[in-house]
């Protein structure tokens, strides 16, 4: 069973805490073969004033469970303008092919429109093959690089927007 509730208890927000770190090892490891610390800069202190910029009002943490264990996680902040950015989407590698990504993105989505945002954009790494199709079958479109994407590095990331319609998420 898939659940993909809010992260707010302690107990899952240590869980979360614990997700990210096992991404950033893989996205080290497998995706960037590189061993520059400077790349996550800062990331400890995200982690630990969780939920900080991803708490309400704006944003939000998603904590996927499947039969009960941490599987995944999302988080998005507000941008300003009626504009979310999705981060730290991770699905742990034992818990893919259930459609927990999808799963996640339907659920901040969902919530951060019904908060009033009326955009979404995010940015993924180029070798990241698998995860451009959940994005696109979230509504997400590519785009060109912009100043929009703070932090992406242009021919290194994919940038992706999708709008939110003031209706029901389609």
């Amino acid at each position: 069973m898939i659940s993909v509730p809010r992260a707010q208890t302690p107990e899952d927000l240590d869980a979360l805490r614990d997700l990210v770190r096992i991404y950033v090892r893989w996205v080290m490891a497998d995706v960037l073969k590189s061993d520059d610390r400077g790349v996550f800069a800062g990331l400890e202190v995200e982690l630990a004033d969780l939920p900080g910029r991803y708490g309400p009002p704006g944003g939000g943490l998603a904590l996927a469970r499947l039969n009960g264990a941490p599987a995944g996680c999302v988080a998005f902040f507000d941008r300003r303008n009626s504009t979310l950015q999705i981060k730290r989407m991770f699905v742990a590698p034992t818990a893919r092919g259930h459609g927990i990504g999808g799963r996640m993105l339907d659920r901040l989505l969902t919530e951060g429109q019904g908060m009033g945002h009326r955009r979404a954009l995010l940015w993924t790494h180029l070798s990241m093959h698998s995860a451009e199709p959940v994005y696109a079958g979230g509504g997400f479109r590519k785009v060109p690089f912009s100043q929009e994407f703070t932090g992406a590095t242009d021919g290194v990331d994919v940038c992706m927007k999708r709008d939110l319609p003031s209706g029901a998420l389609t």
